[in-house]
Parts: structure tokens; sequence; C-alpha cells
């Protein structure tokens, strides 16, 4: 009976599976194929067949058709691996299925590599479908969609608990797919499930084999695998003598495992613990009586056998030499290779196996007794000659399913038949069971599937094709029978037929057969080994159900990338703070990471307007959005401008501006994660609240974040870090660095190089399709460094950008560069009209409506240019005037079309063309300028410009009416703009640029006198005149009205200023001696410094009491002041001194003794002593308090310290351990340790109640001065003799950081919050970030020799002594100094005035350089170029025209003062050059130096004069008197000489008690001037008396300390000009009535306030303190006050 496709017993058959994806997927290791042996081939009619048939179908033996062997064709051709058609849903729908989800990965990774895998896409017909596959192969957002589902899909499935085969199916057909992370979570997690589950889990055992051979190469360790082999094997174990079912497909399953192994994706495998075993196991399941499972159980087997494992290397690699000869050998079969070429291969082999000579020699030894043998390979090879247990069959049929998997069809069915293992029956039941996957599969087209059944059939009928046994006929009906229970009926009647025509085939035994199995029950064992395509798709359904919110995080990721691709970035330098040398740089954006990397919490950004910030911002999102992984930190950009009032939920209102996140995300970011926000314009917001607080980040149910803050140095002021550093506990025990700064640095000249290379770069990819000529690099270059002051203006990147812009078309053909002048304000007019008129002409060659291209044509006879200009001056007028500066306009034309904001952004024809053709920017609903400086700039030529606000004024209005009609109404008088630092700046450069608009600046404040409501106008006025260098010296301004000024550093000698109002003006580093400021209104004005008190001695120590309320200060001369902090004034002095220390818990003061060698404990305000420290016996250097002001820690010249009770002054503990002086001692704040130093080198914790020794610190090479505890107690600052300073960790003793002085260590402390430690030497106060030892700030004192420095309490200021008895206060900002230095200065070693003296200035330089100053602004005109050797000497020809220097070489040069050309080089001094000067006529000069001799030369001839001996040293100073008759000259030998210049001989010798530095005669020739000493003291002299003069020292309290003096005659005036510390002044000398008036007329350098003898009588408003400030810097103060 024959039952085909009605057989009642199909209960136990399968659905056909159809695995739509992963067969057409590409696989990691390369198979074998006879398609990649090098192999001949010949023509069988129209078909190439590879050399397997070379020697049955010889050159002789063609075959003639197909009907000869019809068996060789039923696969006619090889096929495309066909992938599966999905039906995608329309381009922006989401997708519904994992099958779709599949199939977008799977074009994604064809569209990635097109030559792997391109060909397994068929494409789709329908042009909706093709619509939706090309929106997704160009969209990144959905190709991100894509990835970010899969992903998900992924997890949900780790995340379930139950792992149905629905949702194995969906994850394993998207294993193709994922990325090494995601492969491998899944991966363990099916290994995690076949561990821990109690019953074979067939799905997902199933699943794993699919998931292991789709993986990558690089995905699998050795370690997977042998886990998984662990599971197989423990489960083979415990089920293969049970029934037959799990233990086929757990064979099945390492089957297809070994097959990864040997394909090369693991190796390894261990012999004893799995080798060994799963071989005994595999042993005995071949020889089952289920022939499904011995065949799976055989090809394991062999899989196991080719595997290496881990024996010793020679073993392996023997073992090896069996492999590689097996599968050479096998190869050969396959191909019927002949022995020559066998041989060639083999010796290929022995060639590749490089030093394995033993291998190689095996190898060639067993081909060797083959070839000698006479036998065929094959036949060796059958009869396992070389191969030992490892049988051809497995190796060809892993090649048989290589042809399949990649469509070679016709090669599959060539190899049936040839293969020499053709009739050997595992090869047999293989090649059967690989024929029924094919016919069940539905991935394959009909008809392939029809040709497998086909196959099937013929091997059942032609019995002599294979010599085939009955049990290959059976499986091949059981096969048939499966394949037609399958529904499709296509394929199900095809084998129907099929089987029916098998009934009456063979012999009766054979139909027998048939009719046995035709009876039987299907067979237990699917047709397909692969999972089927999941039904529906759960998981997929889980995940669309909940938004994620990575999707749209990933979405803002490739939207922000995106927008940064092409820009042109150069990264930038930066520096750790403000006052940081240019030597400490370092890359910003490595630094910026690494911060990101750390603890850390807030970054500050600082730089200059158009220094690079947001550019660098940008740059930094950027760069993190391009290192974002999953689940990681979430960088998010915030334009601060863009936010209404971002002090309050910062975060969340930029999420919603981003119109990706609904609340609901918006909640689940803030509780889950982490985010690095980048705040940029910081100052542009107008802010002054700390961000950090307000938004209250990291705290409890807060956003997550790191925080990098960007603002303009311009903005802040000297106490700006509590704006931005994070609250976090003061006193925790940490050392992490929370807040950070950094500064961004100037560009370098290689850094605008590299910009201006890529600058030209991009403009040749925009003119690459038109013929504008292009600039080069060196053309850029060549005018940037040659037009003089450009190169150092364009190290702002911002100006670079418009000088670049700019260049082409200010610089002419043939234009003498030199006389080209470019300044901040010229760079942006050029670049406001060259926008324009590159939009004017793109408009009029653009296809415009008839209405716009009229507008266009009105406004083009108007003037386009002028009228684009206005309306961009417009726009900033009203911007600053309605948002007060906020650069962001937010314009919704349904909401603002009635307000200010239309006439500038609604959508009329008019307003659309100027809008757009300005240089902004549109976001959504938001406009501003490209850059912030251009709005300042517009804004600023709004207030330069010529301003009339009357068109025609009534005739009977007076003048005074007119002027106070155009002030009140001018923009100048609408807003303060002291606060807009960039505006001031182009205002300056306006003054300087145009004398009307300075005109109207002096017009401002003299209105103001007469006209209260033009005072805004006079103090901004005022304020610009200042900031441009306009010199106030002697002006008579009473009774102006300029409340707010900012006069910083501006100069007002001997100006007049009574009745004025000057309140809340800032008069920081102002020059007023002399100033009358007698009845003014000063409310609120600031002198920026604190009161300093001048006390007899040398400060030896200052110390502040617990609450901050008084200042002990301690002397050399055995005083000790005591200071109220309130008032500043002086409350108590008594005896005593050096070591003090003040009780934290009674205020007592603790002091030395007046033998030095006690203590004296007593009342702080009377000095009288309640207690007496006697037991020292060397001088007590230091005296310390514990935390609760029960003991006393006292240190001496002797190596012993001593711990005493403060109540009854005994002794408790003595502390021996140092070997020299101990110079410092400090209680731990616990009171529980004390530490000291000593001049032994080391530090020695103590223990303060045992007095045990705990810990010795070494680290520093002197000896160690000072000591003190962080307040906290976790950190130790330690200050040595040699200037190093050790920050140490208190508790293990471990050194910090080991930071630098330039000499000795005075004394140090920590600031309350121990964030910053303070250190004196000599020089200065240092200051430094206690966390990361970077030098915050040097504070200096002029003359004055530090030796002491303490932090107040309350944190707000700290106090520092001198060796000049000068106590001085400071702002914890360090706001006493702030020193301004011009521009070059620091550098400077010597100046000279030209004899117009108000005209040019010309100072030397260290590094060989002479530069030329305009005496009235300030302004360097040139720089001549000289020797690389330092100047130390230069002078002014009395015509002016000539310059003589002396370098450090032995030279005397003459050059041209305008070129800077040589005239004559005079050489004859041995030694260094000194000093120079010209004769009163000009025609000689005279030098001095090293080699003691003064000499004469000749400027006409350059010849030498007179050589001048007499000085026995270096000859400091040269100078001819006025009438040209005498040279003064004084040297190191401490006289002073004056020779006659007619006959070169010595007229007369001053002796003097010390060295003299420089000499002059007056005014009139009768008296010679000395200066003497490091203090610069000047002192007149007789020359024949000797005797000297007082009228001198009157000058020496009016000018200040100074290292050189010059005259100059003017036509009614004597000038004076003083130089050294860092500052050139020169004076107006005016004789009346034999007396002097000295006004300062010109100053350059370090700026400083200065108010001796300037009166401030009947002064009201000025605070307390700045009263007191004034008077300490030398103010005549009303007492009343």
């Amino acid at each position: 009976m024959t039952t085909s496709k009605h057989d009642t017993s199909s209960a136990n058959s399968s659905p056909a599976t159809t695995p739509p994806i992963t067969q057409s997927a590409p696989t990691s290791v390369k198979r074998p194929s006879t398609k990649e042996v090098s192999c001949s081939e010949v023509r069988v009619k129209d078909r190439t067949v590879p050399t397997l048939f070379a020697r049955q179908f010889g050159p002789g033996n063609v075959l003639h058709h197909k009907d000869d062997l019809p068996w060789l064709f039923i696969f006619p051709q090889n096929v495309t691996v066909p992938s599966p058609l999905v039906s995608l849903p329309p381009p922006g729908a989401r997708l519904e299925t994992t099958a779709q989800l599949a199939y977008c990965n799977h074009l994604l990774l064809a569209h990635l590599s097109p030559s792997l895998i391109a060909a397994s896409i068929t494409p789709p017909q329908d042009p909706a479908q093709q619509a939706t596959i090309a929106s997704i192969l160009q969209s990144k957002e959905e190709q991100g969609y894509i990835r970010e589902m899969t992903i998900r899909v992924i997890e949900e499935f780790v995340a379930v608990n139950v792992k149905t085969p629905e949702v194995i199916a969906e994850v394993i057909l998207l294993g193709p797919y994922l990325d090494q992370e995601y492969h491998r979570k899944l991966l363990n997690c099916i290994i995690a499930e076949l561990e821990t589950a109690r019953l074979l889990d067939v799905d997902l055992l199933q699943g794993l084999v699919q998931l292991v051979e789709c993986a990558q190469l690089n995905y699998l360790l050795p370690e997977d695998l042998a886990r998984i082999l662990v599971v197989l094997r423990t489960r083979l174990q415990d089920t293969y003598q049970q029934s037959t079912k799990h233990p086929y497909y757990l064979t099945l399953a390492l089957s297809h495992l070994l097959d990864v192994m040997v394909e090369g994706k693991v190796q390894d495998l261990r012999r004893v613990v799995d080798h060994e075993p799963l071989s005994q196991i595999l042993g005995h399941l071949a020889n089952n009586s289920d022939p499904y499972l011995k065949h799976q159980a055989a090809c394991a087997l062999q899989g196991l056998l080719h595997v290496p494992n881990d024996e010793i290397r020679r073993q392996f690699m023997l073992q090896q030499a069996g492999s590689i000869t097996m599968g050479l050998l096998g190869v050969a079969s396959v191909c019927k290779l002949d022995q020559g070429e066998f041989r060639d291969g083999v010796k290929h082999l022995y060639m590749a196996a490089g030093d394995a000579h033993e291998v190689a020699t095996r190898i060639d030894g067993g081909v060797e007794s083959l070839l000698g043998s006479g036998q065929d390979v094959v036949v060796s090879v059958k009869g396992h000659v070389v191969s030992g247990e490892r049988q051809l069959w497995y190796s060809a049929l892993r090649e048989a399913q290589e042809h399949i998997r990649n469509g070679r069809l016709a090669d599959f069915n060539y190899l049936v038949f040839e293969a020499p293992c053709h009739r050997e029956i595992r090869f047999q039941w293989g090649v059967c069971l690989l024929l029924g996957e094919m016919a069940a599969d539905q991935q394959w087209k009909d008809t392939t599937r029809h040709h497998a059944t086909d196959l099937l059939a013929e091997l059942y009928k032609n019995d002599a094709i294979w010599a085939s046994n009955g049990e290959i006929d059976r499986l091949i009906l059981h096969i048939i029978r499966q394949v037609v229970n399958l529904p499709e009926s296509a394929i199900s009647d095809f084998a129907d037929s099929a089987l029916q025509g098998l009934e009456k085939e063979g012999t009766t035994a054979k139909q027998v057969l048939y009719r046995d199995i035709m009876a039987s029950p299907l067979s237990p064992y699917s047709a397909t080994v692969r999972l089927s395509a999941p039904p529906s798709s759960p998981l997929l359904a889980r995940v669309l159900a909940v938004p994620d919110v990575e999707y749209d995080i990933q979405k803002l990721r490739t939207q922000r990338l995106k927008e940064r691709e092409n820009v042109l970035y150069i990264p930038p330098q930066a520096k750790p703070t403000l006052r940081s040398p240019d030597n400490t740089l370092f890359p910003l954006m490595e630094s910026a990471l690494e911060f990101l990397a750390s603890p850390g919490q807030v970054l500050l950004l600082l730089g200059d307007s158009g220094g690079g910030k947001s550019t660098f911002n940008l740059q930094l999102e950027h760069t993190l959005w391009r290192e974002y992984k999953r689940g990681g930190p979430i960088p998010l950009y915030i334009s601060l401008p863009a936010i209404d009032n971002p002090q309050n939920e910062m975060i969340d209102k930029q999420l919603r501006r981003l119109f990706l996140f609904s609340e609901v995300q918006i909640q689940e970011l803030r509780q889950n994660r982490q985010f690095i926000v980048i705040c940029d314009g910081y100052d542009e917001s107008h802010l002054w609240k700390n961000l950090y607080t307000t938004n209250q980040l990291n705290k409890p149910g807060q956003w997550m974040v790191k925080v990098v803050i960007s603002c303009r140095t311009q903005y802040l002021g000297s106490d700006y870090r509590s704006r931005f550093e994070p609250t976090v506990d003061r006193y925790a025990h940490t050392t992490v660095d929370f807040f950070q700064e950094v500064v961004l640095a100037p560009f370098s000249r290689s850094q605008i190089e590299q910009y201006v290379e890529q600058y030209v770069q991009l403009v040749l990819l925009q003119v690459s399709t038109s013929s504008q000529q292009v600039w080069s690099v060196n053309d850029y270059m060549d005018k940037l460094v040659k037009i003089p002051n450009l190169i150092d203006l364009v190290s702002n990147p911002f100006l670079l950008t418009l000088a670049l812009r700019a260049l082409p078309n200010v610089v002419r053909s043939n234009q003498d560069i030199s006389l080209v002048r470019l300044t901040r304000v010229g760079l942006y007019e050029s670049f406001t009209k060259e926008w324009l008129e590159i939009n004017k002409r793109r408009l009029e060659d653009s296809s415009l409506s008839p209405q716009a291209r009229s507008i266009f044509d009105i406004l083009r006879d108007e003037g386009f240019v002028q009228v684009g200009i206005n309306y961009q001056k417009e726009l900033a007028t009203a911007i600053f005037q309605h948002q007060d500066g906020n650069p962001i306009v937010k314009y919704s034309h349904l909401r603002d079309r009635y307000t200010w904001k239309a006439p500038f952004f609604s959508p009329d024809t008019q307003t659309t063309i100027l809008r757009e053709v300005s240089p902004l920017t549109r976001s959504g609903n938001q406009f501003r300028f490209l850059h912030r400086s251009i709005l300042e700039y517009l804004y600023s030529r709004v207030i330069s410009d010529p301003y009339n606000p009357y068109q025609d004024p009534e005739e009977s209005e007076s003048a005074a009416d007119k002027s106070r009609k155009s002030f009140v109404g001018h923009p100048l008088n609408q807003r303060s703009i002291v606060r807009e630092p960039s505006i001031l700046q182009f205002l300056a450069e306006h003054t300087v640029l145009d004398p009307l608009f300075k005109s109207r600046l002096f017009d401002a404040v003299e209105d103001s006198k007469s006209d209260a409501t033009v005072s805004q106008a006079a103090a901004n006025a005022i304020s610009v005149l200042v900031r441009a260098g306009v010199r106030f010296n002697g002006a008579d301004l009473r009774g102006v009205r300029i409340p707010g000024a900012d006069l910083r550093g501006g100069q007002f000698d001997c100006a007049l200023l009574d009745g004025a109002d000057l309140s809340n003006v800032n008069f920081t580093k102002t020059w007023m001696r002399q100033a009358t400021l007698n009845r003014t209104q000063m409310t609120g004005a600031l002198f920026g410094q604190s009161p300093y008190f001048r006390l007899e001695g040398e400060v030896l120590c200052c110390v502040f009491s617990t609450d901050g309320g008084l200042l002990v200060v301690s002397c050399n001369i055995n005083r000790v002041h005591i200071f109220n902090t309130t008032t500043w004034t002086r409350i108590a002095k008594y005896s005593g001194g050096g070591a003090i220390a003040i009780s934290p818990a009674t205020g007592e003061l603790a002091k030395s003794g007046q033998d030095k060698n006690t203590v004296e404990v007593g009342d702080i305000l009377t000095g009288k002593v309640r207690l007496k420290l006697v037991g020292h016996g060397y001088k007590v250097t230091c005296i310390a308090y514990s935390s609760d002001g029960s003991q006393i820690v006292t240190s001496s010249k002797g190596t012993t310290l001593r711990i005493w009770s403060t109540s009854f002054g005994n002794t408790l503990h003595t502390l021996n351990g140092h070997h020299k002086s101990v110079n410092g001692v400090a209680f731990s704040p616990t009171k529980s340790q004390l530490v000291s130093c000593s001049d032994d080198t080391t530090l020695r914790i103590w223990n303060s109640q045992s007095g045990e020794l705990v810990n010795v610190l070494r680290g520093h090479l002197y000896g160690v001065v000072y000591v003190a505890y962080s307040t906290n107690g976790y950190q130790i600052a330690s200050g040595a003799r040699d200037g190093g300073v050790g920050l140490w960790d208190a508790n293990t003793g471990e050194n910090h950081q080991m930071l630098s002085h330039s000499g000795p260590v005075r004394s140090l402390t920590y600031s309350t919050d121990n964030r910053q430690v303070v250190s004196v030497d000599n020089q200065g106060i240092h200051v430094w970030d206690a966390r990361n030892g970077v030098r915050i700030k040097t504070l200096s004192g002029e003359l004055s020799r530090f030796t002491s420095v303490v932090y107040s309490p309350t944190d707000d200021c700290f106090a520092s002594g001198s060796g000049d008895g000068t106590v001085r206060v400071w702002g914890a900002g360090g706001t006493l100094l702030n020193e301004f230095s011009g521009e070059h200065l620091g550098r400077w070693t010597c100046v000279a005035l030209s004899p117009s003296v108000s005209k040019h200035a010309v100072t030397g330089n260290a590094d060989g350089t002479i530069h030329l100053w305009e005496t009235s602004t300030g302004k360097l005109l040139s720089i001549l170029d000289g020797s690389k050797e330092a100047i130390y000497a230069v002078a002014f020809s009395p015509c002016g025209q000539r310059i003589a220097s002396v370098s450090s070489g032995n030279t005397v040069l003459l050059r041209c003062a305008q070129t800077g050309d040589y005239q004559h080089v005079f050489e004859g001094h041995t030694g260094r050059g000194v000093t120079v000067a010209f004769s009163p006529s000009g025609h000689q000069i005279v030098s001095a130096g090293q080699d003691t001799t003064v000499r004469t030369w000749s400027c006409e001839t350059g010849e030498v004069g007179f050589i001048m001996n007499g000085h026995s040293d270096q000859v400091n100073n040269v100078v001819y008197s006025p009438a040209g008759h005498q040279i003064a000259s004084c040297s190191q030998d401490k006289t002073v000489r004056l020779w006659c210049t007619l006959t070169g001989g010595q007229l007369f010798v001053l002796n003097l008690s010390e060295s003299v530095q420089r000499v002059m005669y007056s005014l009139h020739g009768q008296e010679v001037i000395t200066l003497s000493g490091n203090g610069g003291v000047f002192k007149c002299w007789d020359p024949l008396s000797g005797r000297s003069r007082t009228w001198m020292e009157l000058f020496q309290s009016t000018v200040g300390p100074s290292v050189d003096i010059q005259w100059s005659q003017g036509v009614n005036c004597t000038y004076l000009t003083t130089s050294g510390f860092k500052k050139v002044r020169v004076w107006k000398l005016i004789e009346k009535d034999y007396a002097f008036e000295i006004q300062l007329l010109w100053g350059l350098g370090k700026v400083e306030l200065c108010m001796a003898e300037a009166s401030l009588y009947g002064a009201v408003g000025l605070s307390r303190t700045e009263l007191l400030s004034a008077e300490k810097h030398g103010a005549v103060i009303d007492r009343c006050l």
C-alpha cells in the first residue's frame, strides 16, 4: 500500500522551518570549497567542470549530453542564495515584526559591506517597498532606530524569565547583526539558561548553535565554546543511555559546535577534561541502534578529532601535521590532484611551516611513502594510511554544506556523485539530510526545492550511482514523506508525486521496504535543524509598548554629529589660571576629557571674547557624542542665553527645547542617567548666581551631572570662583578636586598657520566651480606677519576669521603692506560690509518673486550695504534696550507681531530680505548674530556714529538746550556700558580712530557739570576715554557727574574733581596723586585695595583671632600690636613677640617672653601674663594651641618640643627625635596629633596624648621651616629653606605634591575651606590650589620682603607681614595686586625718550628687540629687530633721528630711529657694554661697561675718540653735562667721576659709601644726582664740595622708587623720566618762584593705586574701610569723617 500525502501517521511531524535571514547572513570564517582550491578545469558542454572530473573526463573523454549522466545535472547551475521578501511598512512608520527588523539589519549590513552580501538581497518590485528601503539607507536616524530596536529586543530577552520558543526564535533571527557586546550578552544568557535548566530545551539548544555559527571571528572566546562543551557533555552523560531524541539533538548541536571549532574560531580543547570524555561518550553513541543518532555521533566524533587540544607544543604541532595532511589529502581526493600537483602542495605547506621542521618532515615523509608505494593518493586515503582515524567523508560533507550555504548547487551536485568518498554511508547519510533541509526550507525557490526532491528520488532509484544500502533508502523515504506533509501545496504535491513514483522501483526487497516505511509513523526528527521563523514578535511588541528614551538619545546624537561635519577647528591650548605663565600650557581637549573621567564636577572654561570658548564647547560635545556608549553619560550642550531663567530647571528646559523627549522620558533621564552638561555663555546671560547650586545638581532625586561652563574673563571680578564651585561638604575627607579652572590661551603662530591651512581648503571647496581667485596659505601668512601688529591681533580665533575674510578686500595688489593698518574695529567693519556685498550679489543672481525683486531693487537704489548695516544696528540697539543685551531673540509672529521684534523678524518681504542677508543664525524660532562680538560691535557703532536727535531745531532753542537734548536721547545715555568690556574696547578704538567721537565724549563729560540728566552718558564717556588711554592729568573735572564710571588704571595726576558725583566709581589702580576730591559724593566708590599698616621693625608673625575680629602682629623689636579688623585701627601694643598664638577657647595670647626661651600666656588686649611656661633651653621658635585650647605645644632652636597644660602651665610631654633645630609645630584639628618640622629636613607626626612618635615624613632636601595642618586635618603643608613646599597625606604620610619657590619659604597657611595654600617667600605671596598643586596667583609687595602670612577665619581675607614693617590685608582673591601689565612689558631692560617727550619713547628688551612707543597713547608703534642679545642700554639722539644701544655683547650699535637700519657698529670694549649716552650736539656718544673704561665715539665716522681709565670696577652709567663739556660716570667701585670732553682727562672724583647705579646732571648742570642701593635712593651733590643737597629728596617722595632717571628739556618746562620695577613714568616739571611743580604726564607698565597728597576734605559716602585705604595710600582726609 502506498500512502503519501494523506498519510494518517503525521501527528508527530514538524512544520517546515523558514530561516529567512540567517542562511544568507555572512559568516566569519571562510570555509573550504572546491572553488577556492587551486585546480584545473575542463569544459563539459556549456559548463566548466572542476578538475574533480579531469581524470574521468580527460582530454579525450568528453561528456556529450546531460542525458548520458542525468543525475549530474539535476541542479543545472549555481544560484544566488535568496533573501526573504519581507513586507516593510511605509517610510517613517515603525516596524511591526522582528522579521522586518532582521531584514532591515540585513539591508544595513549589505549597505555597509556591499562586496560581501549585497548579492543576497532580492530587490523588491513594489515602489512603496523601494521607497522604504531608500529612506532607511539614506537616514542615519532611521538606521539608529533599527540598531536601537535590535538592542532593546536583546535586552528584553535577557530580562524575560520564561524563554518560550517564540522569543528564542526572535532573538536568534537577529543574531547575525549584533555587535560584539550584545552578541556576547545574548550568548552568555543562553548558555546560562542551559546550565541552570533542569530539562533540556531543544529550541534553546538549536538557538545556541545558530548563534555560535553566525558569530564573527573575534566575538567568541575559547572559554565560551569550552563552556558550551561542558554543558553538552554533562547532558550527554545524563541522557545517552536513555531515549534517543534528546541525545540526538545534543549530538547534533555538538557536531555543529565542533564544526565551528574546526573552522578556527577556538583552539586548545582540554584533552583530559573535554576531549577524552567526549570521545568516550561519542564512541558509545556511534554504535547506537538509532541510525540518526549514530550518524550525528560519527560526525561529532570526526569534528572532535579535528579540533586541536592542549598537548605540548611538539605534540600539538605533530597532531596538526596529521590534520593538515588529512585536509590536504582530502582536497587532493576531491579534486583528483595528480602526484606532482600534490607534491607541490606539500612543498608549499613545508615552506609555510617555517621552523616547524619536524612537522614538515613528517608531512613530506608521509607523502613520499605514499608516492613510493605506487598507490593512488585517494586509495591511500581510503585505506587510512596517513590520517589514522580521521575520515575523508567528514571533510567532503563540510564542503557540501559550504556549497549549499553559498548557492553553489551545481558544484554540490557534482560533489555528491564524484567525491572519492561518495560511496561512504556517512557521506550519503549527510547528503540526504542536506537535501531534505533544502526541500523543506521555504527560503529556497520552488524549483530549487523540487530539484532537491528530485535528487533524493534519483538516489533512491539508481543504486549504481552510490551503491546505497537499505539504511539510505529508508532515510530517503522518511525525508520525502516529511516533505509531503509540509503545509505548502506547491512542494507537498511535488514530493507526493515523486514519492508515488518510487513505489515500484527496485527489487522486491526494496518495494517491501517502501511499503513498510509508508505504513510506519513519520520520523521523530525534523527535516530541518534550524529554528523556524517566529510566527509572532512578542519581544518587539513589548519593546514598542514601552517608549525607550535611548532611541531618542540616538536621534539627538545623530543630529548633533551631523551639525559638526566639515567645521574648521584647531585644538586649543590652555593654562591653569589667568595668571599662569605661558610655559604651563597644555592641550585643552585632553585635559577636559581627563577631568570628566575623574570625580570632578565643575570645569570652568575662561577666555576672551572671540577666544574660541563656544567652538571648543561644541567640539567637546561632538567628541563626547562620538564616544558615546548606550547607557553612558549623555552630553548636553546648552546655550545659556537661549534658556529662560537657567537658574532653575536648566536641563529640563533644554531637553524640552529639543522636542525629542516627553515629560515621562525627561523624568526617566533625571532619575536614571548621568549627563555632561556643557553650559555656554554664562556671561551672555548676565548671570550672577551659581547654576550648580540653584539647579540643585547632584542632589538626591535631581540631575546627576558633570558641568563644563564657559565665561568671558572680562565679565568676572576678582572673587568669581564662588559662582561656579560645586557645593560639597567642605569638611569631607577627600582630596578630590571637584572644581577646576582652565583658561583658553591665544593662538600660537603655528596654530594660526594651521587655521589658515584649513580655511584655505574650505574656501577652495566653496569656489571649486568658479573662476574666483583664491589666496594661498603663503599669501595669507605673508600679510598676517607683515601688516603691523596684525599677527598679535589675530591670536584671537574669531578675529583671525574676520581677518582672513577681510584681507583679500583690504590689501590691494602692489600695495606697501607696512602701510596697511588693521584694527579690531576695522576687521568687524570689513566683515559686515563684505557679508552684505556677498549676499547682495547672491540676490542679484537669484530667481526672486516679482514683489521680492521690486523690494530688492529699491533697497539697492537706497544703498543696499548701508541699509543692511542700519538694520543690524537698529536690531543691536533693540536687543540691548529690550533684552539687556541677551543675544538670542525668540520670535513667534502670532505672539510678537505687535512687539518691538516685528520690524526685524516679521515675514513681510523687506524685513525678510534684510534679515536673511544679515549675519544672523536661526534655530527654530530663535535668532542670534553669528557671534556675540558682532552684536557688541554694532552697538558700539550705534554709540560712536554721529547722532542728530533733531532734524529741524526751533530757532529759539539755545545752544545749551541743543547740547542737552543731544545727550539726553543719545544711546550713550540709555544704559551703563561699564559691564560690557567688549563694547568699551570697541569704543576705545573708535576714540583713537575718530577725533570727532573723542571730542563728543569730552563734551558729554563737560555737559554733566551743568545737567544731571546726562550723568549716565558722562560716566560711560569717561570710562571709554580712560580705556582708550586718555590721561586726565591736571584736568579740570570739578562738578562732573559720573556715577558708576570705571576709571581703573586711569591717570588723574593733579586733577581737579571737587564737587563731583563719584558715586560707585571704580578707582582701582587709578593714579590720583595730588588730585583734589573735596566735597565729592563718593558713596559706593571703590579703591580696590585693602588698608595696610606701617610698623617699626620687621614683622615676624601675624595671627587672627578665632572669630576674625582681631589681628595680632609681632615684630623683631619685641613688640606685639593688636588691630581691630572691623575698623582696621590699632587697639593695643605691648612688649613681647616672636612666636605668638591665640587660644581658640579663651582668646588668650601666648607669646615668646622677654628672654625668648619662655612662653607667656595672658590677656590679649592688656598683655597681662597669667602663666609663664619655663623649660626650653633655647629660643622658642613656634607656639600652637590644641583645638580645644587645653594644650600648648612649643618648639625651640634645640631639638625638643614640649606639650603644656594651659590650666596649670606644667609640662605634659617632652618630645625628642629631631636632630637639629625644630622650627615649626602645629596641632591637628582633632587634637589627637601634632606635626613638627626641623632643620634635619624631616617632619614628624606625634601622638599628642602619649607623646609617642607616629610617623616620619621625608622628602625635603633642606631644612623645613614651617608646617601647617589643613582645617579638616587630612593634609599637611610644609615649607623649606630651598623654597620647596610639600603637601602630605596626614594619615599615611604620602607626599602628594612638592611645589617650588624661588627662595626660602617664610610662612604658609591653609584657607579655611582647605582648597588653597598660601605661602610666602622673599619675592611675594603665592596662592596654590591644595588639591592639584597649581599656582593660582602670585602677589607682590613691590620692594617688600614678605615674612609671614595668615588666613582670616572668616575666609574673606588674609594678612601678610613684611621685612619693612608693613602689614597688608588682602582680599581672598588677592585683590591688593591684580597687576595689569602693558603689552610687551616685563621684558624691557632700559628706556629712553625722544627730545620731544610728548612724542616717542623707546625701550630695550631682553630678547634683543627695541620697541618704539607713542607717549600720548602708550601705543606700540614699531619693533626694531636686532641681535638676539639682550639690550642693556638705549638712548635717543638729540635730533630724535638716531638710536644708540648696548647689548650683552661688547659692541655699541647706532641705527636709524625710523627704519631700524644700522649706521655704525662701534667695537673696542673688552667686556660687556652697560651704558650709552649722546652728547648734546648729537655728534658723539659715550659708552662704558664691564671693562672699567669710558669711551667716546664719533657718530659721523664711527671712530673712537677718548678712552678714559680710572674706575676699578664695572661702570654702571655715563652721561654728558647739559653744555657738553663734561661726562659723569658712576661705578660699582663706589665712585662718581667727572671727565673733560675736550681732553679726556679726569676732573673730579666723588667717593661714596655704596655702589652707584645711575648718575645725571641737574637741569642747569651745576649739580650731580646719584641713584644708589637696591631701594633706588636719589641724592644730589655739589661736585665742588662733595656735599649732599636735599631738594632731590622731594622728588623721591613723589615719583617713588626708581632704578633710572633722565632729564629732557622742553620749551616751557622740563621733563623727568623715571623707570624701574616694571614701570616707566614721564613727569612734567615747571619752575615757579624758585620752586618746582611736578605732574605726571605719561605712564607705561605696572598700574597701581596712588593717592599721595590727594585731598578728600568734605567727601561723603565713603565706607570706613575705603576711607582708611585712601589714607594709607597717602590721601589727606577730613578727620571728622
